[in-house]
């Protein structure tokens, strides 16, 4: 007999809890149809960074699922978002993905929009309405935009919890990334964007801290000498997870490492200040420290050598898993630096970034190929029947001393933070149908 997607995910409320997880929710047509609603109708989605709009009227054309979102400063400076349709015939009225404007016009019968939104033009207003259109009624569709730490996140969801509520303490891990001095980052001009056929989850499963995988599929890195670490002391450090939000870190640490290894001593002092005494010895000592933010932003912080052998500069990237449909994603890549960093290191930081995790880059082509290739398998007839095993740590007792929001265990390589993935995941596609799109007018 053929289940339904819904009697099967309802089948997973038995299975996620003792580590198995459908193969089939990693490439299914039917369960995108669900996911579009059900998740990025729903979830806090990022859109990008703060500093890539610095100024009134600057704006970048962004999605959430398959929903085109204007995110633009008005003329006072707030961050607005708008679904990009005319309220008239729904004609797209931003054509360009970045730039800057005063007004948005739709090029089919000329409705025109200011950045907040409101509708100022209506082409022969007086002639063909006879001045009845109320113009108040059909401005753009707003979309929900709260911001942390330069991190701008959009939501279709009217009822959604605040974005506060949604990071759930995973906020005091983002300070890392984010804001490490206190003086805020940026981001080192637009992303880079390419189309990968595989599926955005296991993208997201990948960078909540699967450090399982790089001595294998990232070898020569550690042989070479481009990554400080070993086969030996690699799995040292933590894997921590919010419960019931989905967001996820794995903090791998290497023995003997320089407190803030591959940052230079201005940003070091920086975090010292900037940082609680309990995040600076947390993140003193790591070597990597790669997250998701539920469901699909990952970062990723660690020191990477251009020259193997050589001491290596640290760089925070960041990675919005965008999909396109089931096994299909368009991949967008940000580096991020403290707004206060000497200029030099910022240049290094993005080279070593863009050789690591750049479109071509080093560590991305052998990912990508795995990527793919569980995509391929996950898609087959025969696949769809089975089942992964999520069992690595799952008897490990929470560590109490841990400073830090969430459940945190040791070591760092487990799939706790995966089961917690997925049962947050699963809670999203089996909760009641409702309209995902609050003020649709």
């Amino acid at each position: 007999m053929t289940l339904s997607p819904e009697m099967w995910l309802h089948r997973m409320r038995e299975e996620v809890p003792r580590g198995r997880v459908p193969v089939r929710i990693f490439n299914d047509p039917s369960v995108w149809q669900l996911e579009q609603e059900r998740i990025f109708g729903r979830c806090w989605v990022v859109l990008g960074h703060e500093s890539e709009i610095p100024g009134r009227g600057d704006y970048m054309l962004r999605y959430i699922a398959d929903n085109a979102v204007i995110v633009v400063r008005d003329e006072v400076g707030s961050i607005r978002g708008h679904l990009n349709m005319c309220r008239h015939r729904g004609a797209q009225v931003c054509r360009a993905e970045l730039g800057n404007t005063s007004h948005f016009r739709c090029s089919y019968h000329g409705w025109t929009y200011d950045t907040s939104g409101e509708l100022i033009g209506v082409p022969y207003h007086k002639e063909v309405y006879n001045e009845r259109l109320d113009r108040s009624e059909w401005g753009l569709v707003p979309v929900r935009i709260e911001t942390y730490s330069g991190l701008i996140f959009g939501s279709l969801d009217a009822s959604a919890e605040p974005l506060a509520d949604f990071l759930g303490g995973f906020q005091w891990y983002l300070d890392y990334f984010l804001n490490p001095t206190g003086a805020g980052t940026e981001v080192c001009g637009p992303p880079d964007k390419w189309i990968v056929d595989a599926d955005w989850k296991i993208c997201a499963e990948n960078f909540a801290g699967d450090g399982y995988h790089l001595p294998v599929t990232h070898q020569f890195g550690v042989k070479f000498g481009y990554f400080p670490s070993n086969n030996r002391t690699h799995f040292e450090g933590y894997a921590v997870h919010i419960p019931g939000k989905g967001h996820g870190i794995g903090l791998g640490k290497t023995p003997g490492l320089q407190p803030f290894s591959g940052l230079p001593e201005e940003v070091q002092e920086g975090m010292k200040r900037g940082l609680d005494p309990d995040q600076v010895e947390v993140f003193k000592d790591v070597r990597s420290a790669i997250a998701t933010i539920f469901p699909n932003l990952s970062l990723v912080s660690q020191p990477f050598s251009r020259t193997p052998g050589k001491p290596g500069t640290r760089f925070c990237g960041m990675r919005l898993w965008h999909p396109l449909g089931a096994g299909k994603i368009q991949v967008y890549c940000w580096c991020v630096v403290p707004k206060d960093a000497p200029a030099a290191y910022k240049e290094e930081a993005y080279r070593s970034f863009t050789l690591l995790l750049g479109p071509g880059g080093v560590f991305d082509q052998d990912d990508l190929d795995n990527w793919r290739s569980v995509t391929r398998s996950a898609g087959s007839s025969a696949a769809r029947q089975l089942t992964f095993p999520y069992d690595m740590g799952q008897d490990r007792e929470p560590d109490p001393s841990f400073p830090g929001p969430g459940v945190a265990v040791s070591p760092y390589v487990s799939e706790v933070n995966f089961v917690n993935l997925w049962s947050t995941w699963l809670e999203y596609m089996l909760a009641d149908e409702r309209a995902a799109v609050g003020d649709v007018r």
